[in-house]
């Protein structure tokens, strides 16, 4: 039986409390207030559907006056909620009122007033979320019999958001012709104005709300809605509150997450490594900047020294000090304390719902924060200086205070303006991978030789995707090894190894191959 809560000092009626979808307590509100129409109120409106009826059925008679003058009254409950709720809960409804299958809600809809209680697609989003699409779709003055456009793709996020440059030069190489939008609020006006993509291809679910009303949406118009997680899928995860994410088309850059994913309740997750662009790797290498001169026998780091937006994301973690220590100790044996070390150090099993795994992902970044500070600080040392690192300077993200006094430090560099010309420009550019994708890549394995660079990186396991002859004399586990490794380059045929790696990415590892992975696995090929 569901809880009662207290009755308040204000002499309001008490609430019943129920378990959501995803098993949190909440308190079921019972007024006028709580019940939403949908859709336009036409002439001579006899009929009403209630959506979800709250926790004192007999009493919305009284509360709605839609219900005073209905010839005909038809309602449908969430199962879970109506199961929690009871027999006491059921025999309170008025007998004459109908139960209406899911089923047959839209054809209902049609002719009959329909009054939502809105509390139900918060508690229960993967019942209502489906049922409310296939209604919003019934009222959307287009005729969603339309054919869905089979060569449109529709790319949510801003301007400056991750890939969507490089998503939509691949989607259109391959024929298609791709529309960007700024977020989900635009997806109903245009499924209203006609049009139907065949793909909405979400990066790091930018575009989908936490309720998973957009998807469901989209899919009621006919759309394939798939989701590329370039970072950490367990912090993506940490921000939505249904389970529909479970049963779209997931895509994950490190194959680390196929496992726990799926035991999370993922049905279609698959592994898509980030990738070049093809532009930049079927011409002519890019010659050194002038602009970039000074740094032709340096080495050149590009980035920040913490997550951005850091302390809000990860407010209220903390730092075991026994764990950090065992930490340390494990970088300095050129180990890896990564994000999957972290939740077995920490005992974090609950990874998803809620944000226990932003946890593990706290230590993980403060170690990896520490990881590319003794990278950089070692170089700077045994380089004699030769050491140049672009990225911010002060804030959360900031360099200075975290690298020696005299250390080379100038400000962050536009990705496309300046970036692609410093890395042609550099001796060698250092990477040091993110311990938060334990098996990952970074853009950097990709675009500093596509640019015509040459990459020195810390050995993840991520680099099993390429050839080992090719990864073998670039990588360092420890950050004594770094300026070794890097005048060993320097003194080899550097030209040679530039040229198998531009080879290799424009083969195997460019954004059309990728993109054309997603149509095969989404049925679009």
């Amino acid at each position: 039986m569901p809880e009662q809560a207290p009755e308040q000092q204000t002499g309001r009626p008490r609430r019943q409390r129920i378990l959501d979808a995803l098993g949190l307590p909440k308190t079921l509100p019972a007024s006028a207030q709580d019940f939403l129409p949908l859709g336009p109120a036409r002439p001579g409106q006899q009929d009403v559907l209630l959506l979800g009826l709250g926790p004192e059925p007999e009493r919305l008679a009284e509360l709605l006056p839609a219900l005073r003058n209905s010839s005909r009254v038809a309602f449908i409950e969430a199962p879970e909620l109506s199961a929690q709720l009871g027999e006491d809960w059921r025999a309170r409804i008025p007998a004459h009122w109908h139960e209406l299958p899911p089923t047959e809600a839209s054809a209902c809809a049609q002719t009959a007033r329909v009054l939502l209680y809105r509390p139900g697609p918060r508690l229960f989003p993967d019942f209502w979320g489906p049922l409310l699409a296939r209604l919003q779709a019934a009222f959307l003055p287009q005729d969603l019999a339309q054919a869905v456009d089979k060569d449109l793709v529709w790319l949510p996020g801003g301007e400056a958001d991750l890939l969507r440059r490089e998503l939509r030069e691949a989607f259109e190489s391959l024929g298609f012709r791709v529309r960007q939008l700024p977020d989900e609020t635009a997806v109903r006006d245009l499924l209203a104005g006609g049009e139907r993509p065949a793909l909405y291809f979400s990066v790091n679910f930018r575009g989908l709300d936490p309720l998973g009303q957009a998807a469901h949406l989209l899919e009621a118009a006919g759309a394939t809605v798939a989701v590329w997680c370039v970072d950490n899928p367990l912090h993506l995860l940490s921000g939505l509150k249904a389970r529909f994410w479970t049963r779209l088309p997931l895509f994950v850059t490190d194959d680390w997450f196929l496992a726990p994913l799926r035991k999370l309740g993922a049905t279609n997750v698959r592994h898509l490594p980030l990738a070049a662009r093809a532009l930049d790797v079927t011409g002519p290498a890019r010659a050194p900047a002038p602009a970039f001169a000074d740094l032709a026998q340096r080495l050149a780091f590009v980035g920040r020294s913490a997550f951005p937006g850091k302390a809000d994301f990860f407010a209220g973690c903390a730092l075991p000090a026994a764990a950090w220590t065992e930490a340390e100790h494990l970088l300095a044996q050129g180990g890896r304390a990564d994000f999957g070390w972290w939740l077995t150090r920490l005992g974090i099993e609950k990874l998803w719902p809620g944000t226990e795994a932003r946890r593990a992902g706290f230590c993980t970044e403060e170690t990896g924060k520490a990881w590319r500070t003794a990278c950089l600080r070692r170089a700077q040392k045994d380089l004699a200086g030769e050491l140049t690192v672009f990225g911010p300077l002060e804030g959360e993200d900031g360099w200075r205070g975290l690298l020696p006094e005299g250390t080379d430090l100038r400000g962050p560099v536009d990705y496309y303006a300046a970036l692609p010309d410093l890395c042609a420009s550099a001796g060698a550019c250092l990477n040091c991978t993110s311990p938060l994708l334990p098996h990952g890549l970074t853009q950097r394995h990709f675009d500093v030789w596509a640019w015509g660079g040459l990459l020195l990186t810390d050995a993840t396991p991520g680099l099993s995707l390429f050839p080992a002859d090719l990864t073998r004399e670039i990588s360092f586990r420890r950050p004594e090894d770094i300026a070794p490794r890097l005048r060993e380059l320097l003194a080899s045929d550097t030209a040679g190894l530039k040229q198998a790696w531009r080879a290799e990415l424009a083969a195997r590892h460019t954004y059309a191959h990728r993109v054309r992975t997603v149509l095969e696995a989404v049925g679009l090929a």
